[in-house]
């Protein structure tokens, strides 16, 4: 009986101690950019989702995950395309997972892994966050390389697109 509910007093205390934030679907995106000698282009994905998890009054791990068919560029024809180059229909997420978090004042330091096209990568990225009483916002820009995912890149005039792609991510959480 002592056992029992000194393993109950444990959990509550460490349950306690840990807070949960949701991503505010409204107002957080992901954005990603590529380049080809003919044009640029960009795509936009509004409606992600993901967990901040605060234990002891610091952030201890964040995972976010959108959907690869609910980025958007304004050009159906061109996110058709995208979305066979990255064979969505067979990896259908792009997943960030972090539990090596640092913050140093209005920036943070972010390690982990970014999982897309079927393969996992490292990911050390640096950004701004701001913390408000009921709202935390996190701000990041980084360049993932397609070929660090082995996709392959298409091509207009003989011409392949850019295997540098900027990702610019604005996350904003709120208590759950």
């Amino acid at each position: 009986m002592k056992k029992t509910l000194l393993f109950t007093l444990l959990i509550s205390v460490n349950l306690c101690s840990q807070e949960f934030w949701e991503i505010d679907s409204n107002s957080s995106f992901i954005k990603y950019s590529g380049n080809h000698f003919l044009h640029n282009w960009d795509a936009q994905n509004d409606e992600i989702s993901g967990l901040l998890n605060i234990e002891n009054g610091t952030i201890d791990n964040v995972g976010v995950i959108a959907k690869v068919k609910d980025f958007n560029s304004g050009n159906s024809s061109l996110d058709s395309n995208a979305m066979r180059v990255v064979e969505a229909l067979q990896y259908p997420n792009v997943i960030f997972r972090s539990s090596l978090i640092e913050q140093n004042d209005d920036r943070v330091y972010l390690e982990g892994v970014l999982e897309f096209h079927g393969i996992k990568q490292n990911l050390k990225v640096e950004g701004k966050i701001e913390s408000l009483e009921d709202q935390i916002k996190i701000n990041m820009d980084f360049i993932i390389k397609l070929s660090d995912f082995e996709i392959k890149r298409p091509s207009l005039l003989l011409r392949k697109v850019e295997d540098e792609i900027l990702v610019e991510i604005n996350l904003n959480f709120y208590p759950a």
